[in-house]
């Protein structure tokens, strides 16, 4: 469930985001919004992201570092 909500959410923000900038710079057609929009979008991007990614870290743990036996 965690991949199915966050990682569309987040590629969904960031793609917003990377449309604004684009009509800022003038290499997209609409109207753009205010800058901080576009900001908030990018750290909501990521945000999101890094979520995800501990969630992954939760449901998936690392196997353990095998011991040193001290020779």
């Amino acid at each position: 469930m965690t991949t199915l909500f966050l990682l569309p959410a987040s590629c969904a923000s960031g793609y917003a985001a990377n449309r604004m900038q684009g009509v800022r710079l003038g290499t997209e057609a609409g109207a753009g919004g205010p800058l901080w929009v576009e900001n908030l979008l990018w750290l909501g991007a990521l945000v999101l992201v890094i979520v995800w990614a501990r969630q992954m870290k939760r449901i998936f743990p690392a196997p353990a570092a095998p011991q040193e036996t001290g020779e």
